[in-house]
């Protein structure tokens, strides 16, 4: 029995979450998992295709920031408009939805977020309390104007603060079979202005087409 205790057993083999979680519910004595070749490649997505799109402009001279728009034939590849960041709620200690915003137009009262993919779906944020209900914005500037402004924590910082904010994302958001959609929407005068700047580009991309097919006088 105790050299059973002192002995470990290892398991690989293109393992991943689902392989490991069966295992687990049968009751394998493994207590060393070697998952390799499906975390580092990626196995469902092996290439992440990433592209800038210009979200504001600032022209020489000027002040404030003007919101441009990407159009698209597919609604999910329409860029959002203005200087945006995330802003995250904790309620009772869990994640309870995040909320891209504006940076130049921030609400003056309730935050409201709205699913992107469906504006008859939105979601009222509470307000923060500083105790039950907390809230933090996700992105802090790395660069300004060219210089250095961030201080990158330690990886030991780094990896206990992934491991603290997987605690706060509910079971439900992380079980691996029908797993509940956690929120994340635009917020609603955002969400207002890019369908307004959608509407008035089409009209000018209407209104080139149409020109453009109209024969010449002779």
């Amino acid at each position: 029995m105790l050299l059973a205790s002192l002995m470990h057993i290892f398991a690989s083999n293109d393992l991943d979450e689902h392989l490991v979680t069966t295992l687990k519910h049968q009751g394998a004595a493994i207590n060393m998992w070697g998952i390799g070749t499906k975390l580092v490649t990626c196995n469902d997505q092996p290439a992440l295709g990433g592209v800038y799109k210009l979200a504001a402009t600032m022209e020489e001279g000027e002040t404030t920031w003007k919101p441009c728009i990407k159009l698209s034939e597919m609604a999910i590849k329409v860029s959002n408009p203005g200087v945006l960041n995330t802003r995250r709620w904790v309620v009772d200690g869990l994640f309870a939805g995040d909320v891209i915003w504006d940076e130049c137009m921030k609400p003056e009262k309730s935050w409201r977020a709205v699913d992107p993919g469906d504006a008859t779906r939105t979601k009222d944020m509470p307000e923060p309390d500083g105790t039950r209900v907390t809230c933090e914005d996700l992105l802090v500037p790395v660069f300004v104007k060219g210089k250095l402004v961030y201080t990158p924590p330690p990886l030991a910082e780094v990896r206990a603060r992934t491991l603290k904010q997987l605690d706060m994302l509910s079971v439900s958001n992380k079980r691996l079979i029908n797993p509940h959609t956690y929120v994340v929407g635009l917020e609603a005068s955002l969400h207002k202005r890019k369908t307004d700047l959608i509407i008035k580009e089409r009209e000018i991309v209407r209104q080139l087409r149409a020109a453009a097919e109209k024969p010449e006088a002779k």
